[in-house]
C-alpha cells in the first residue's frame, strides 16, 4: 500500500503513529512546507523506535547537484533520486537501500 503525506510534518506524524515496521520505505520530497524532507528525515531518525534508525528513506528532489545528494546522505537519508523521476533509477535506489 502507498500512503501520501501533504508535508514533512505530516510524514513524520504518519510514521510516528503507526506501529514499528508498518512502512517498508519512505520516499521523501525535499521541498515541503512545515518540515522539509531533510527535517522530516531527522525527526524520524531521532524518534525512539528501532525501525526509525533503519527504515530506508530516499530523497526525491529536482536538485541534482552532487552537494545536494551529499546533504541528503548527511541528513540521514539512504539515497537521493533526482526529478523528473527515472523509475529504473528509483527501483535501483530502493533495492540498494536494503543492502
Amino acid at each position: 500500500m502507498i500512503e501520501n503525506a501533504s508535508d514533512g510534518q505530516e510524514a513524520f506524524e504518519m510514521f510516528r503513529e503507526h506501529e514499528a515496521g508498518y512502512y517498508d520505505v519512505v520516499l521523501m520530497d525535499i521541498q515541503m512546507p512545515r518540515l522539509n524532507g531533510w527535517e522530516a528525515t531527522q525527526a524520524i531518525r531521532a524518534f525512539e523506535r528501532e525501525d526509525a534508525k533503519k527504515i530506508p528513506i530516499l530523497a526525491l528532489s529536482a536538485d541534482a547537484f552532487v552537494e545536494d545528494k551529499r546533504k541528503s546522505i548527511s541528513m540521514g537519508m539512504n539515497g537521493h533520486v533526482s526529478k523528473p523521476i527515472n523509475f529504473e533509477e528509483l527501483r535501483r535506489a530502493i533495492r540498494d537501500s536494503f543492502v
